[in-house]
């Protein structure tokens, strides 16, 4: 026993100093990580009123841009986001990105937004305080680059997802008339998008049902009732909207050769009809006579023996065609008894 004990000892002393290295270097971690935020922030303040009235040279756009990379790589880490959030990051420097005249700084500075605030919810209560929802539905409903305007998507995805009170903002400044005009006419790339947010907070309700504890569930629901969400999703003709938008692509499929490309879109226009149908089920059942044809051709087209597949193109028709019978069953054959 007593040749046993130092080597015990030998081991744990070893084990600590290693430890405290690696804390050490942990903590030279984090005191740079803060160093380096200010270091960025001081240096975004030379070209802060430049980049508000427009008046960078391209060599300062360059520099502007590699600031807000730089940010936005630090900005993964949830610390960091509190951080650069209690710095006042996001009055000091994303909005007079937003203010300025530059697409590609406004498109930089939203993803910067979008990271910030992401799972973050310190991050996204700061940024409902500053009204960064106006502000970014402001620029999405101003501006027609597709990159902006996807960004804008992601920063609006992340300030509001899991946030009831950041959702009922977004709907109350027009955010659901915003994304009808969307569906209704934009790029494919931002319809989806669009579509998907969409689907993200229908699903986020949902799963307000499977909170164990009914105090909880029951605080969460009501949380979520001020946003008057799915009501506000029919007033504002969303159910119609997307089933036009479902008929649209389908008959687009129809008229060319099945490709492998080009098929995401259709994936979530059909994933999107299923997860909303609890909730559009009397509009799709009032237009049954319209897009039931519209499916059964597509399925119809689809189970063509004759179309030539490699295997790739094999797999994807067989997901493609279970996903369309699931949507022909949950608008048609959904039971009653859903919400």
């Amino acid at each position: 026993d007593e040749e046993i004990q130092p080597k015990s000892e030998k081991r744990f002393k070893r084990f600590y100093e290693t430890l405290k290295e690696e804390l050490n270097a942990l903590k030279v971690n984090v005191t740079s990580d803060s160093e380096l935020l200010k270091k960025f922030f001081q240096k975004f303040q030379t070209y802060k009123s430049s980049v508000t009235t427009g008046t960078l040279t391209s060599i300062e756009i360059e520099e502007v841009l590699d600031i807000l990379n730089n940010l936005e790589y630090l900005l993964h880490q949830i610390d960091n986001a509190k951080i650069f959030s209690d710095m006042d990051g996001l009055t000091k420097i994303i909005s007079p990105c937003l203010n300025g005249t530059n697409n590609e700084i406004k498109s930089e500075a939203l993803r910067l937004l979008g990271a910030a605030a992401q799972s973050n919810p310190k991050v996204q209560a700061k940024a409902l305080e500053n009204d960064f929802i106006q502000k970014v539905l402001h620029v999405l409903s101003t501006n027609n680059k597709i990159e902006v305007k996807s960004r804008c998507l992601f920063a609006l995805s992340a300030l509001i997802r899991q946030f009831p009170a950041a959702q009922k903002a977004w709907i109350d400044h027009g955010g659901l008339q915003l994304l009808g005009k969307i569906m209704y006419d934009d790029q494919l790339q931002i319809q989806m998008k669009a579509m998907k947010l969409i689907n993200d907070l229908t699903i986020e309700r949902r799963n307000l049902e499977d909170i164990y504890d009914a105090e909880q569930r029951q605080q969460k629901m009501r949380e979520y009732a001020i946003t008057d969400f799915e009501q506000r999703l029919l007033r504002h003709d969303y159910c119609k909207l997307l089933s036009n938008l479902m008929v649209k692509c389908f008959k687009e499929k129809l008229t060319g050769q099945f490709s492998i490309e080009n098929n995401d879109f259709l994936e979530v226009v059909s994933d999107s009809m299923i997860t909303v149908s609890p909730i559009c089920k009397t509009e799709f059942k009032n237009i049954k006579l319209l897009l039931l044809p519209v499916i059964d051709n597509l399925l119809h087209f689809y189970q063509n023996p004759n179309i030539k597949l490699t295997v790739d193109e094999t797999d994807v028709l067989k997901s493609l065609i279970l996903l369309i019978e699931r949507l022909k069953i949950s608008i048609f054959d959904a039971p009653h008894d859903e919400l």
